[in-house]
């Protein structure tokens, strides 16, 4: 069974930290990629790094880089982080749960 990729917006946040944990677990999801604003100590880690299981995807500040292959973004950033994700994933049709 091939699982559905997911990326998370907000990844180094408590929310995100659950979401990549939750995702890690799951038999039908995959962590595709893993999104951070620019400047945050997180970038370049480990998504799974702080649970001490390391999903194999490291946290971007790219967007692009960070959606390569997703099959939906799950989004808990800010306002202003989350309209640029919306249109972002409208463009290239990809689905987002915010």
């Amino acid at each position: 069974m091939e699982r559905t990729k997911i990326a998370v917006a907000g990844a180094s946040g408590r929310m995100g930290r659950m979401l990549v944990e939750a995702i890690g677990q799951s038999g039908d999801l995959a962590l595709s990629g893993a999104l951070d604003v620019a400047g945050s100590p997180s970038v370049g880690t480990d998504a799974g790094a702080f649970s001490g299981q390391p999903a194999g995807v490291a946290i971007s500040s790219d967007l692009g880089q960070a959606m390569a292959g997703a099959a939906c973004l799950i989004d808990f950033t800010r306002p202003e982080g989350t309209l640029k994700h919306l249109a972002y994933c409208a463009e290239h049709g990809i689905a987002m749960v915010i």
